[in-house]
């Protein structure tokens, strides 16, 4: 007899089955509260203009478990694909250094995602956001955002994971919807944004074939 191990995941970002490594990291198209980002029009005042700067801080892969026994929520290469993928998605990254007006720069400070036995797993993700003015180095925009996600239910390495992404993903999300209110200096204190839509693990049976 050979003994088969099947996996059922649901995930609620998309209609499509995915694995935890699947959980996408650029937030466009998602829903988030109170709001999620939007690509800007022509007549915004970021619209092409940002100089994006790599993740100051960022280790290798973030999510890790202490042990070594668990994969990495992320790589730092790519999370910092998606965050750039985001802005080109927003209208917000500049064609060219030269035409560049405002340069961003995150920088990491900490991601909790303890891995522990039990049925649920939640992740926090910390980082700060800068916006300035290239000519004159003016800031714009400059917030340290926490955000937040957690899951309950199926295979626990998975889930942690899982929530891993949601965290920082959200934290892209939460960054990019600030930094396009704060143009208009009516960016809210806190930016964290909460995610509208929920992540489940894959459940792993196994199962014996004669």
């Amino acid at each position: 007899m050979r003994l088969f191990l099947l996996a059922a995941t649901a995930i609620a970002i998309t209609p499509a089955s995915a694995q935890a490594d699947d959980v996408p990291l650029s937030p466009i198209g998602l829903p988030f509260q109170p709001g999620a980002p939007r690509a800007v029009a022509a007549d915004h005042p970021l619209y092409h203009r940002i100089a994006l700067d790599p993740v100051a801080d960022m280790p290798n892969v973030v999510g890790a478990s202490a042990t070594g026994g668990i994969m990495g929520a992320a790589k730092r290469s790519s999370f910092e694909k998606a965050l750039r993928e985001t802005l080109e998605k927003l209208n917000l990254l500049a064609p060219s250094e030269s035409e560049a007006k405002v340069r961003l720069s995150p920088r990491w400070i900490n991601m909790e995602a303890p891995f522990k036995i039990s049925f649920s797993s939640r992740a926090i993700v910390r980082m700060g956001w800068s916006l300035k003015r290239i000519d004159n180095g003016q800031p714009i925009f400059d917030r340290d955002i926490s955000t937040a996600a957690e899951s309950k239910g199926g295979s626990g390495s998975e889930r942690a994971i899982g929530v891993g992404r949601v965290a920082l993903m959200t934290n892209i999300a939460s960054a990019m919807r600030c930094i396009d209110l704060a143009a208009y200096g009516q960016a809210p204190q806190d930016c964290a944004l909460t995610p509208d839509f929920t992540y489940k693990a894959p459940i792993y049976r196994f199962m014996w074939v004669p």
